[in-house]
């Protein structure tokens, strides 16, 4: 999304204008990253550039379940605060040196709204992606999806146990054989 801040970079600091985002369409081609966003955007001229305000609603995300492995949307809503800055003097039109981190107004007087979004909806997606809080994930040993029915294998039984059963069994039985009394070496 495109926003034109000729107007508002010749104005004093503090200078505000007020923008409501209606489905609109952000794009970073490289990354290959569309989203769709409503919501309010505030600009606000600062001494560098131009202060941006937004609390948007994305469109949901399809993910997939790391528990049963189902996709389903996750809803995202971001909120940022993230100062462009203008690259140009406004009235002197020399060049105003930025970092590379920096998001920037372009020659054109265009400030880009893209990359920011871009940046903040990975942020807010989860880490580990579940469907639902109960998700029961999928059986270890046949792989069946446990949310829509149980397994016919041995429940709560873990193999990797086995060998610590083995040794335990094997102390008992010898905890029952009779001892002479003598420590053993």
């Amino acid at each position: 999304m495109l926003i034109n801040v000729a107007t508002l970079a010749q104005e004093p600091i503090g200078a505000s204008r007020r923008y409501y985002a209606e489905h609109e369409s952000v794009s970073v081609p490289d990354a290959g990253f569309e989203q769709v966003i409503t919501g309010p955007i505030r600009l606000i001229r600062s001494e560098r550039g131009i202060l941006v305000t937004a609390s948007l609603d994305l469109e949901p995300v399809g993910l997939v379940c790391d528990r049963c492995l189902e996709a389903f949307e996750w809803p995202v809503h971001i909120e940022f605060d993230e100062e462009y800055v203008i690259a140009r003097d406004p009235t002197t039109g020399y060049r105003i040196e930025t970092d590379e981190d920096d998001f920037t107004v372009d020659g054109s007087w265009h400030l880009d709204l893209s990359e920011a979004v871009r940046q903040y909806e990975e942020s807010a997606l989860p880490i580990q992606s579940i469907c639902r809080p109960d998700c029961r994930g999928l059986c270890p040993t046949c792989g069946q999806n446990l949310n829509e029915g149980t397994c016919g294998c041995a429940v709560g039984t873990d193999h990797r146990w086995n060998a610590l059963a083995s040794l335990a069994e094997r102390l008992r039985d010898g905890d029952e054989e009779e001892h002479d009394g003598a420590p053993e070496a």
